[in-house]
Protein backbone atom coordinates (compact mmCIF):
# COMPACT_ATOMS: atom_id res chain seq x y z
CA UNK A 1 0.00 0.00 0.00
CA UNK A 2 0.99 3.45 -0.25
CA UNK A 3 0.23 6.82 1.57
CA UNK A 4 -2.19 8.67 -0.30
CA UNK A 5 -3.51 12.38 0.88
CA UNK A 6 -3.93 13.28 4.44
CA UNK A 7 -4.20 10.51 6.42
CA UNK A 8 -5.33 8.57 3.71
CA UNK A 9 -3.80 4.62 2.88
CA UNK A 10 -3.81 3.69 -0.59
CA UNK A 11 -4.44 0.06 -1.02
CA UNK A 12 -4.71 -1.85 -4.33
CA UNK A 13 -8.19 -1.82 -4.43
CA UNK A 14 -9.35 -0.06 -0.82
CA UNK A 15 -8.74 3.91 0.58
CA UNK A 16 -8.37 3.86 3.77
CA UNK A 17 -8.71 7.38 5.26
CA UNK A 18 -8.87 8.03 9.33
CA UNK A 19 -10.19 11.12 10.37
CA UNK A 20 -10.10 11.79 13.95
CA UNK A 21 -12.12 9.26 15.15
CA UNK A 22 -14.12 8.05 12.05
CA UNK A 23 -12.27 5.38 9.56
CA UNK A 24 -13.90 6.16 5.97
CA UNK A 25 -12.90 3.25 3.59
CA UNK A 26 -13.60 3.58 0.07
CA UNK A 27 -13.64 0.73 -2.41
CA UNK A 28 -11.68 1.85 -4.94
CA UNK A 29 -11.94 -0.04 -8.26
CA UNK A 30 -14.35 2.12 -10.14
CA UNK A 31 -13.30 0.90 -13.73
CA UNK A 32 -14.94 -2.58 -11.93
CA UNK A 33 -18.03 -0.68 -10.48
CA UNK A 34 -15.88 -1.88 -7.36
CA UNK A 35 -16.70 -5.57 -7.96
CA UNK A 36 -15.40 -7.45 -4.78
CA UNK A 37 -12.23 -9.60 -6.01
CA UNK A 38 -9.51 -11.64 -4.06
CA UNK A 39 -7.22 -8.22 -4.02
CA UNK A 40 -10.23 -6.41 -2.65
CA UNK A 41 -10.93 -9.09 0.08
CA UNK A 42 -7.22 -9.28 1.12
CA UNK A 43 -7.10 -5.35 1.43
CA UNK A 44 -10.29 -5.10 3.36
CA UNK A 45 -9.29 -8.10 5.50
CA UNK A 46 -6.18 -5.50 6.47
CA UNK A 47 -8.32 -2.20 6.54
CA UNK A 48 -11.18 -4.16 8.93
CA UNK A 49 -8.34 -5.50 11.01
CA UNK A 50 -6.76 -1.78 11.74
CA UNK A 51 -10.70 -0.55 12.55
CA UNK A 52 -11.13 -3.21 14.80
CA UNK A 53 -7.67 -3.14 16.57
CA UNK A 54 -7.21 1.62 16.82
CA UNK A 55 -8.55 2.08 20.19
CA UNK A 56 -9.05 5.83 18.38
CA UNK A 57 -11.44 4.49 15.63
CA UNK A 58 -15.19 4.86 17.13
CA UNK A 59 -17.06 4.31 13.98
CA UNK A 60 -16.02 3.12 10.47
CA UNK A 61 -17.84 4.96 6.86
CA UNK A 62 -17.92 2.49 4.03
CA UNK A 63 -18.46 3.86 0.84
CA UNK A 64 -17.10 2.98 -2.59
CA UNK A 65 -15.44 5.26 -5.28
CA UNK A 66 -17.07 6.11 -8.57
CA UNK A 67 -20.68 4.70 -9.81
CA UNK A 68 -21.35 2.34 -7.50
CA UNK A 69 -21.11 0.90 -3.85
CA UNK A 70 -19.65 -2.84 -5.03
CA UNK A 71 -21.33 -4.43 -7.83
CA UNK A 72 -20.83 -7.78 -6.45
CA UNK A 73 -17.89 -10.75 -6.86
CA UNK A 74 -15.58 -10.18 -9.95
CA UNK A 75 -17.03 -12.72 -11.86
CA UNK A 76 -13.31 -13.17 -13.68
CA UNK A 77 -12.20 -14.73 -10.90
CA UNK A 78 -14.67 -17.62 -10.64
CA UNK A 79 -12.91 -20.77 -11.11
CA UNK A 80 -9.60 -19.59 -10.58
CA UNK A 81 -9.02 -21.03 -7.09
CA UNK A 82 -6.72 -24.40 -6.66
CA UNK A 83 -9.44 -26.26 -5.49
CA UNK A 84 -12.92 -25.76 -3.66
CA UNK A 85 -11.32 -27.25 -0.55
CA UNK A 86 -8.53 -24.63 -0.78
CA UNK A 87 -10.56 -21.78 -1.67
CA UNK A 88 -12.57 -22.54 1.61
CA UNK A 89 -9.04 -22.54 3.93
CA UNK A 90 -8.90 -19.10 2.28
CA UNK A 91 -11.99 -18.15 3.43
CA UNK A 92 -11.58 -19.19 6.77
CA UNK A 93 -7.98 -18.33 7.20
CA UNK A 94 -9.05 -14.46 6.40
CA UNK A 95 -13.20 -14.34 8.04
CA UNK A 96 -13.35 -11.08 6.43
CA UNK A 97 -17.36 -10.95 7.03
CA UNK A 98 -16.57 -12.16 10.99
CA UNK A 99 -14.21 -9.17 11.66
CA UNK A 100 -16.69 -6.78 9.85
CA UNK A 101 -19.66 -8.28 12.10
CA UNK A 102 -17.69 -8.10 14.97
CA UNK A 103 -15.57 -5.28 15.23
CA UNK A 104 -16.98 -2.75 18.49
CA UNK A 105 -16.97 0.06 16.05
CA UNK A 106 -20.19 1.82 14.80
CA UNK A 107 -20.36 1.01 11.10
CA UNK A 108 -22.22 2.76 8.27
CA UNK A 109 -22.58 1.55 4.42
CA UNK A 110 -22.86 4.50 2.71
CA UNK A 111 -24.25 3.23 -1.02
CA UNK A 112 -25.06 4.71 -4.29
CA UNK A 113 -25.43 3.27 -7.55
CA UNK A 114 -25.42 -0.77 -7.59
CA UNK A 115 -25.01 -2.75 -4.02
CA UNK A 116 -25.30 -6.07 -5.41
CA UNK A 117 -24.03 -9.59 -4.20
CA UNK A 118 -21.07 -9.55 -1.83
CA UNK A 119 -21.67 -5.89 -2.02
CA UNK A 120 -25.11 -6.23 -0.21
CA UNK A 121 -24.08 -9.16 1.73
CA UNK A 122 -21.18 -6.23 3.35
CA UNK A 123 -23.87 -3.47 3.81
CA UNK A 124 -25.83 -6.17 6.18
CA UNK A 125 -23.10 -6.76 8.54
CA UNK A 126 -23.18 -2.40 8.88
CA UNK A 127 -25.11 -1.58 11.74
CA UNK A 128 -26.62 1.23 9.27
CA UNK A 129 -27.28 1.31 5.72
CA UNK A 130 -28.06 4.73 4.08
CA UNK A 131 -28.35 4.74 -0.02
CA UNK A 132 -28.81 7.63 -2.47
CA UNK A 133 -31.66 7.95 -4.39
CA UNK A 134 -32.20 5.66 -7.07
CA UNK A 135 -29.51 2.79 -5.59
CA UNK A 136 -30.32 -0.60 -6.89
CA UNK A 137 -29.98 -3.70 -4.54
CA UNK A 138 -29.82 -7.70 -5.58
CA UNK A 139 -28.37 -10.98 -4.96
CA UNK A 140 -27.71 -12.52 -8.06
CA UNK A 141 -26.64 -15.36 -7.23
CA UNK A 142 -29.11 -17.49 -7.78
CA UNK A 143 -29.35 -16.90 -11.22
CA UNK A 144 -25.45 -17.95 -11.81
CA UNK A 145 -26.48 -20.87 -9.71
CA UNK A 146 -25.16 -20.20 -6.64
CA UNK A 147 -26.19 -19.06 -3.01
CA UNK A 148 -25.34 -15.57 -1.66
CA UNK A 149 -21.90 -17.34 -0.24
CA UNK A 150 -20.90 -14.45 2.36
CA UNK A 151 -23.73 -14.40 5.04
CA UNK A 152 -27.22 -12.84 2.97
CA UNK A 153 -29.31 -16.32 3.79
CA UNK A 154 -28.34 -15.13 7.39
CA UNK A 155 -28.09 -11.28 7.68
CA UNK A 156 -30.95 -10.48 5.54
CA UNK A 157 -34.07 -12.46 7.20
CA UNK A 158 -32.83 -10.67 10.47
CA UNK A 159 -32.88 -7.20 8.91
CA UNK A 160 -35.91 -7.77 6.55
CA UNK A 161 -39.57 -9.88 7.01
CA UNK A 162 -38.58 -13.41 6.27
CA UNK A 163 -40.50 -13.92 3.29
CA UNK A 164 -39.24 -10.54 1.70
CA UNK A 165 -35.81 -11.76 2.49
CA UNK A 166 -36.64 -15.37 0.70
CA UNK A 167 -38.26 -13.43 -2.38
CA UNK A 168 -34.75 -11.70 -2.90
CA UNK A 169 -32.45 -14.47 -2.13
CA UNK A 170 -34.69 -17.61 -4.84
CA UNK A 171 -35.31 -14.77 -7.36
CA UNK A 172 -32.75 -12.42 -7.52
CA UNK A 173 -34.98 -9.81 -8.22
CA UNK A 174 -33.70 -5.81 -8.05
CA UNK A 175 -35.13 -3.53 -5.52
CA UNK A 176 -34.85 0.30 -5.74
CA UNK A 177 -34.15 3.02 -2.82
CA UNK A 178 -37.42 3.22 -2.04
CA UNK A 179 -38.44 -0.13 -2.08
CA UNK A 180 -35.57 -1.11 0.50
CA UNK A 181 -36.22 1.43 2.62
CA UNK A 182 -39.70 0.54 2.60
CA UNK A 183 -38.48 -2.86 3.66
CA UNK A 184 -36.69 -1.58 6.39
CA UNK A 185 -33.08 -2.86 4.75
CA UNK A 186 -31.87 1.23 4.67
CA UNK A 187 -31.94 3.44 7.88
CA UNK A 188 -32.72 6.45 5.05
CA UNK A 189 -32.29 7.44 1.75
CA UNK A 190 -30.36 10.68 0.61
CA UNK A 191 -29.71 12.43 -2.42
CA UNK A 192 -26.58 11.38 -4.06
CA UNK A 193 -25.03 14.27 -3.25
Amino acid sequence: YTQHKRNAVMFKTVVFDKRESVAYVTLNRPDKLNAYNVQMRDDLHEVFGIVRDDPDIRAMVIHGAGKAFCAGADLTEFGTAPSPVIARGVRWGRDLWGILKDVDKITVAAMHGYVFGSGFEMALLCDFRLAAEGTVFGLPETGLGFIPGAGATQALPRVIKPGAALMSILTGERIDSAEAYRLGLLHRVVPRE
